[in-house]
């Protein structure tokens, strides 16, 4: 019987831990299809990804967007760009609307002109 058990806790040795899936167990949050690379588990670590949406009357920076939303900005860190700038808070918050995409500094003024909200590049914590 010994030398059973002692097989059994080989075999099980041997598998060692499970490896994690392809997302990193379930915790990135990919930007989507469209987006490539953003969001998603690379060697075990959770690329950056667009956050949620910020709207003008709230934030001036994708720093502040990004610290408000208790993590940090990646300037060009979601497939080059820093924001997603949309017309308004609606568009922003539809899923499966891309806004214009920017390349930016995270503590440059977004540049707003006629628009209201932006998703910002931000670290997945």
């Amino acid at each position: 019987m010994r030398g059973k058990v002692l097989f059994a806790l080989s075999l099980l040795v041997a598998c060692g831990p499970p490896r994690a899936d392809s997302d990193c167990d379930g915790m990135c949050q990919p930007a989507g299809p469209e987006f490539p690379g953003v969001g998603e588990c690379k060697e075990g670590v959770c690329t950056p990804t667009y956050a949620g949406c910020s709207a003008q009357s709230d934030i001036s920076t994708c720093a502040e967007a990004c610290e408000a939303q208790g993590t940090t900005c990646v300037a060009n860190g979601c497939g080059g760009y820093t924001y997603q700038i949309y017309y308004d808070i609606g568009l922003c918050e539809n899923s499966g609307g891309a806004g214009v995409e920017i390349e930016r500094q995270c503590d440059e003024p977004i540049d707003w002109q006629v628009n209201e909200a932006v998703k910002c590049c931000c670290e997945q914590e």
